[in-house]
């Protein structure tokens, strides 16, 4: 882009010729060439600013690959974060799984430790039960013995009570007639 340009020279002839005096034909050309060479940009400052905008675009080139490095160093190690993250949890399912195993296990154990502790339990108790009624028995025949020995010796008792009245009666009549004493009398 080439910059316009502006003949001050030919601008004031111009406006003499026109019939304006010296002084304000110099004045108006100086306020036209202000109005027209201000905020117009030289070769050298366009340039200047291609290369400001080189820089500046090479430096953000510089800054977005170092982002980017960054980046990909951050997703590096968040990606062996995450690894180790997985690997541990894999260990502690694997933790958990043994330790649900042999808690199971141990369940089992137990389950067929109470299983045999209630057989055992309950043959024990038939057993005694048994034992009880065995038992039971005896002394309901041991009961039955003793009524009839009882009544046994209640009819053996009631006899000798009888034969020792009998005796004694007839101890009595015995000594009556030794001593004379028969039916109230003196002798």
């Amino acid at each position: 882009m080439e910059l316009a340009t502006f003949d001050t020279l030919t601008a004031a002839a111009a406006l003499r010729k026109a019939g304006i005096e010296e002084a304000h034909a110099a004045a108006i050309v100086q306020t036209v060439r202000s109005a027209v060479t201000e905020g117009v940009s030289t070769k050298a400052d366009v340039a200047e600013v291609k290369a400001d905008i080189g820089e500046l675009r090479a430096e953000v080139k510089a800054d977005i690959a170092e982002v980017r490095s960054e980046i990909a160093e951050l997703r590096a190690e968040a990606k062996a974060d995450i690894t180790e993250v997985r690997s541990e949890i894999a260990e502690l399912r694997a933790e958990v799984k043994a330790g649900i195993t042999e808690v199971r296990s141990e369940i089992a154990e137990v389950k067929a430790d109470v299983a045999q502790l209630r057989t055992e339990t309950k043959a024990d108790i038939a057993e005694l039960r048994a034992e009880t009624k065995a038992d039971i028995g005896e002394v309901k025949a041991d009961i039955s013995q003793l009524k009839g020995d009882m009544s046994a010796l209640a009819s053996r008792v009631t006899a000798i009570q009888w034969v020792l009245g009998l005796q004694f009666a007839l101890l009595l009549a015995m000594a009556a007639k030794m001593f004379g004493i028969v039916g109230g009398g003196s002798p």
